[in-house]
This record gives C-alpha cells, structure tokens and sequence, in this order.
C-alpha cells in the first residue's frame, strides 16, 4: 500500500551504477520500439546527463517528445505500463548498428587521427597507475589521447567508428568499438581476472569484438590494491569482492611491457 504507483510508463531502466556498457547494451536498444509520439520514460536517478541527452536526441530524431521519471532503489507499482524485454547481446548490437549507422554519417568527422588511446584518469578502478610512461610512448608513435568525459556520446562513437587501432583500460567506454569499422585493432589493457563471477567480464569486449569482426587483443596487467573503494561500489558490490577481485584493483604496466608490446603494433 505504501508503493509508490505509476501509471502509462514506458520502463526503459538503466544500471543503478550508471554504467555505461550496461545503460548502451542492455536497457538502452529498447527505445527504438517505442514509436509513441509522446513517451513517459522511467529511467533510475543516478543514470548520467550525457545519457539522458543521447536519449532525448534519438527520441526527438524519431519526432518524439520524452518526459523522464525517475526511480530509487526501491518498489514500485506499475499500472498500463510497458515494460519491454531484454535482448541478447547480439541483437542489441545489431539494433545499435543499424539506427546509429544512419544517424553517425550526419555527424562530421571530429579532428583526430586514426590511433586513439582512451584513458581511464576520471575512473575509481583500473586506472594505469604508470600511465604517463604509456601516454608519451603513444604520442612518440602518432596517437591521440582521447579523455571521453571530455565528449558527448554521440562524438564518442564518431571517434571510435573512425579509428583504425584503439587501445584502452577495461571499461565501459570500450563499449563503442561497436560501432568501429570491421578489422578495427582493438587493444584492450587490464587486470588478470579468472574467478567464476568474472568471467563474463573478462569476456565482455572481446566478444562484442568477434561479433562485429574487430582483430582484438588483451595486454594484462599486474593489478594494485586501491586506498578506498567508491560509495557507488560499496552499496552495490559485495565487501568480498570488492576485497578480492583484480576487477576493482587498479593496474600498472612493466616498462619493457610497454616498449614490446609498442615496438610489436
């Protein structure tokens, strides 16, 4: 009784963490069947003001007008409401593809080369701790250092659909090799994971490289305890695995890692 009710929603949802993998591949390739002209969208508090936006743009792209609410984590009571059904991962991807192939080419192109490094500096967890040394290697080798808090969405699928060799920390910003050219390089850095609950994080962007025909590599990493574990982590994660998985550690590269694994591109 003491529920708070909604009634005519459309429940899109996103991760409560506002992770961005989650929010672009789980929840978010089920706006596009929704061709109301006017949409109550149910989404939860904590999802970002750059996703938000994404949001409203692709609505307003589809003649549509959005209206947000938001949810806590708490228990609702949903009245003539829709609530649409998760896809497989490779359907999602294929939906993606296919509205935001039309909607990129308007985009022009942002002034930045084909080698991109995506950094991790804003991040709690898997943040390069030796990554200065990585960085002025890269640019010795004609790479653009790219910050995504730095750019919209949309012009972070615009650099990555132009690149020809990313490499990146593990993070959800990987998510938008996507939206890369088939045959992309995709290098992607991070921790050495091999407890069961991590597996299909380890696996994550390596699949979603086979299944758009990406050539991907891993580059592991020796992992380093962090000081103190973020709020958002510890309302949602476990105080076990936080503890004990490399996922929420950071990283940090050997010298001669770098120069081999640079000299070998």
């Amino acid at each position: 009784k003491n529920f708070k009710k909604f009634e005519n929603r459309f429940i899109l949802g996103s991760s409560p963490a506002d992770n961005y993998y989650s929010n672009l591949i789980h929840f978010f390739p089920r706006i596009f069947f929704n061709n109301n002209k006017e949409i109550n969208l149910v989404i939860h508090r904590n999802l970002s003001n750059k996703f938000r936006n994404l949001i409203k743009a692709i609505c307003e792209l589809r003649g549509a007008k959005v209206n947000f609410n938001y949810l806590d984590d708490e228990f609702y009571i949903f009245n003539n409401s829709e609530i649409p059904q998760f896809f497989s991962i490779e359907k999602s991807v294929n939906i993606l593809q296919y509205f935001f192939s039309k909607i990129l080419i308007n985009f022009k192109d942002l002034n930045y080369g084909k080698k991109i490094y995506i950094r991790r500096e804003n991040a709690t967890y898997r943040k390069i701790l030796n990554e200065a040394d990585l960085i002025e290697r890269l640019k010795n080798n004609g790479f653009e250092i790219i910050n995504p808090n730095h750019f919209e969405i949309f012009e972070q699928m615009k650099l990555f659909s132009n690149a020809e060799l990313i490499i990146a920390p593990h993070g959800s910003n990987l998510s938008n090799i996507i939206f890369c050219k088939e045959g992309t390089k995709i290098y992607e850095i991070g921790p050495k994971l091999e407890k069961e609950y991590e597996i299909n994080i380890l696996n994550r962007y390596s699949y979603l490289s086979k299944i758009t025909k990406l050539k991907y590599t891993k580059i592991e990493a020796d992992s380093v305890n962090v000081n103190k574990h973020s709020n958002i982590a510890k309302k949602y994660i476990s105080k076990k695995i936080l503890d004990e998985s490399n996922y929420y550690k950071n990283i940090i590269l050997k010298i001669n890692s770098i120069d081999n694994f640079i000299n070998n591109l």
